[in-house]
């Protein structure tokens, strides 16, 4: 609750705050989660402690590694004027059997200690053999240096060389003692060499093959054998988590695509299409398919990473997979289609999950549901080739009333946009006969035929062409012309905009065009539009939660957003909100945020009880869970939420959440 007040503060949404204040709740938020990072080293140290850090051994490969750190400390190197190189000594081994995660953490501290006590010359990392079946990581630098009666010290917790060192340079004295006991954990140790002055080399040394201990079976088994007795029955048990597991608190650095593709050798004006996609097999079929049709292609395998590349390289398009491990894919196509910066990028959806109606509401250009066969690649493709090489776009606009035809236009109006406006059905048709259009905006009420009747022609046979329609209304549709109008939705997407500025944010996103490049005004009705978030706007939303400061926390963000929100302190009373919501002049909830660890009925089984009634079997659950263990996200699925998020909880993920789920 602290971090998402302060940021609250800090993004200063209503302008009242002077920037001195804007400074002060800023360094609240910095501060809190300097914090964090804190008490995750001393859990983490905690854990190895305790004999409880898991290792997750497998084929470790050196150059790919390597690779990712040189990526990663480049921009440092530039920003102190370094220089920092990273080389493999010939008889290194080009794979080993480790943690890859840990030996990368472990380097990562290395060399942000580094470049950390450095202030002019170099540093350097070295992989080379050692005696023994070993490899070495030798991180060199030119900086400060550590006394010879200092060296055993920096290993102890909470300590540096000395108290002017600490001072001066800051830390927490953790990272050291952290990744000496980690070095022993995989079978290795750290050792130092400094002079005062001259600059310091810190070596880990490795086995190349990290042995199991015999008949454990797993690293996992030899750790629980020291792990003390599990708590009683009575107790909840604590969940503590490495840091390099908990999501917004210490972000991880990139780590080596698990996919190869052309990041590292992509040029600015070159075409490049973004896989994101968990199977890598099928990513790979993906990347080939693009290669053959001429693109580069970058690949990620989760939400945060394909987010992370698509604002890095700006792709021309994205395939997308909707089941990713870390996040749906559906709040993926809403970050992307948030962002001003990555809002126009076509996006075709590939996958399992059968999500067509929704993703297409939200901007994606096309919908295959795997299996696929290579055809149908192929032309999801083409497709988004169509969209990149057409300059002009076209929009059909159908209003009967002059001034109103007229008005659309000029909101519209912009360079590369040719506009057409009729004013009846007939015409409509007859100018769908004749061209493709990129969008249509649909009047229901046309002198000659009904707004549904255009769109019963425009489906019924193959003469018209079928372009995303926008149903613009100033009034509210009942269900029944709700209903009606779902019809279409396998081969159109229907949005319903009830104002200029709507109208003018709907028709942009499907004309995929850069929102730098619009005019001014624009631009500025636009950001009006997303500051208003009228998707929520009105909306009903249940927050169960028995943490006061968390409700209250949630209750800043949701209530300036338009939500109306009720409150419930576990899951026997979030079931009884629900009931009396269906009562007799009750109002319906629209979606529900579920924490998961709470007394009396925790989210699991709350979330499980909801989904065996039939009248709530579609209402939206977004899990709520202090920490993100591996298998967190799959128990609340198989609960019965519809999506998860951990704490501390990201506003703007948790709005971008809300958004993809919440009832249109």
């Amino acid at each position: 609750s602290a971090l998402i007040l302060a940021k609250l503060l800090a993004d200063n949404k209503d302008g009242n705050l002077t920037p001195e204040q804007v400074k002060y709740a800023a360094t609240i938020y910095s501060s809190g989660n300097d914090l964090l990072v804190l008490i995750n080293d001393i859990l983490d140290l905690s854990r190895i402690e305790a004999g409880r850090m898991e290792l997750q051994v497998e084929v470790v490969d050196v150059p790919r590694t390597i690779e990712s750190l040189k990526r990663t400390f480049l921009p440092v190197a530039a920003q102190k004027d370094l220089s920092f190189e990273a080389q493999i000594a010939p008889g290194a081994p080009a794979s080993i059997t480790s943690d890859g995660l840990r030996i990368q953490q472990i380097l990562r501290n290395l060399l942000s200690n580094a470049f950390k006590f450095t202030q002019a010359g170099s540093v350097s990392l070295r992989v080379s053999a050692a005696p023994g079946e070993c490899v070495s990581f030798s991180v060199s630098d030119s900086g400060i240096g550590i006394a010879p009666d200092q060296h055993q010290i920096i290993f102890e917790a909470f300590r540096q060389a000395n108290g002017t060192t600490n001072r001066s340079y800051g830390g927490t004295g953790l990272g050291l003692t952290i990744s000496r006991e980690l070095a022993r954990r995989l079978g290795g140790d750290i050792s130092v060499e400094s002079t005062v002055d001259k600059g310091s080399t810190f070596t880990l040394t490795i086995p190349k093959v990290r042995q199991a201990v015999a008949g454990a079976g797993s690293l996992e088994l030899e750790e629980r054998k020291r792990a003390p007795a599990a708590p009683s029955s009575g107790q909840r048990p604590a969940r503590i988590v490495p840091a390099s597991q908990s999501p917004k608190v210490r972000p991880e650095p990139p780590t080596p695509p698990a996919v190869d593709d052309d990041r590292e050798h992509l040029q600015p004006d070159q075409r490049s299409i973004l896989v994101i996609e968990d199977d890598q097999t099928f990513a790979c079929v993906l990347r080939d398919l693009l290669h053959e049709q001429r693109f580069r292609a970058l690949v990620a395998t989760t939400a945060a990473e394909g987010l992370r590349l698509a604002e890095q390289f700006v792709p021309s398009a994205v395939l997308l997979d909707i089941n990713l491990p870390d996040n749906s894919g559906l709040s993926v196509l809403e970050h992307l289609k948030h962002n001003p910066g990555t809002r126009h990028i076509p996006v075709h959806v590939v996958s399992a999950l059968e999500h067509t109606q929704q993703a297409l509401e939200m901007g994606a250009v096309g919908y295959a549901i795997k299996p696929v066969k290579r055809e149908q690649l192929i032309e999801a493709i083409q497709k988004l080739e169509q969209r990149l090489e057409q300059k002009l776009r076209h929009v059909l606009v159908v209003e009967d009333v002059a001034a109103q035809r007229e008005g659309i236009v000029q909101l519209l109006h912009a360079e590369n946009v040719n506009i057409v406006s009729v004013a009846t059905g007939a015409e409509a048709l007859q100018r769908l006969r004749e061209r493709t259009f990129d969008c249509m905006v649909l009047d229901l009420t046309l002198p000659d035929m009904s707004g549904y009747d255009v769109l019963d022609k425009m489906a019924a046979g193959e003469a018209f062409s079928f372009p995303p329609v926008i149903v613009y209304t100033g009034r509210s549709l009942d269900r029944g012309e709700e209903e009606r109008l779902r019809r279409y939705a396998s081969s159109i997407i229907i949005k319903g905009a009830k104002s200029p500025e709507r109208l003018l944010d709907e028709v942009t996103l499907f004309l995929h065009q850069v929102e730098g490049n619009l005019p001014a005004e624009q631009q500025r009705i636009l950001r009006d539009v997303r500051n208003r978030e009228a998707a929520l706007e009105g909306k009903h939303i249940l927050v169960v939660d028995d943490d006061a400061r968390n409700v209250f926390a949630l209750a800043s963000v949701l209530e300036s957003k338009g939500v109306k929100l009720r409150f419930a302190r576990n899951g026997k009373e979030a079931l009884a909100v629900l009931e009396n919501a269906q009562a007799p002049g009750g109002i319906a909830v629209d979606l529900v945020l579920m924490d998961i660890m709470m007394p009396e009925m925790d989210g699991l089984t709350a979330s499980r009880e909801i989904r065996k009634k039939s009248d709530w079997k579609t209402l939206p659950i977004i899990a709520l869970t202090a920490k993100a263990m591996p298998n967190d996200r799959e128990e609340c699925l198989r609960a019965g939420a519809d999506d998860y998020i951990a704490k501390p909880l990201d506003v703007d993920k948790l709005l971008s959440l809300i958004k993809v789920w919440i009832p249109k």
